[in-house]
């Protein structure tokens, strides 16, 4: 059962990265930033699974540990956006909604990556 899943990952990983490579190529440059760690998220994917189908859990845990990076860095990126939009704009009111996000998203990755042991 676990190596199905392990295979429906690979799959929808795969699939996810041809499309996201049709978009990248078909962006101007700050389209394709933005798709860049969508593109390493679905690549880690991948390997991850790849290398718990072949045993190699050390490797498979790197592979996650690239995953959780490359999503941060797009959640953190996204709010630092969300910050200089609202300065621009002056929609000061959206800060509230920012904070919110940031204290979650802060919140998140001190969970993801200093675990209490």
């Amino acid at each position: 059962m676990k190596k199905i899943n392990n295979i429906r990952e690979i799959i929808v990983s795969l699939t996810a990265f041809s499309i996201l490579i049709w978009a990248f190529s078909k962006n101007q440059i700050l389209g394709k930033i933005i798709i860049i760690p969508f593109l390493i998220c679905s690549l880690a994917i991948f390997f991850k699974n790849i290398f718990l189908l072949l045993n190699k859990e050390k490797i498979s845990n790197v592979f996650k540990i690239i995953f959780r990076i490359s999503f941060f860095i797009y959640v953190f990126g996204f709010l630092i956006y969300s910050v200089y939009y609202a300065i621009t704009t002056k929609t000061y009111s959206l800060f509230i909604i920012i904070g919110i996000f940031m204290i979650v998203s802060v919140r998140f990755f001190k969970m993801t990556f200093f675990k209490k042991k």
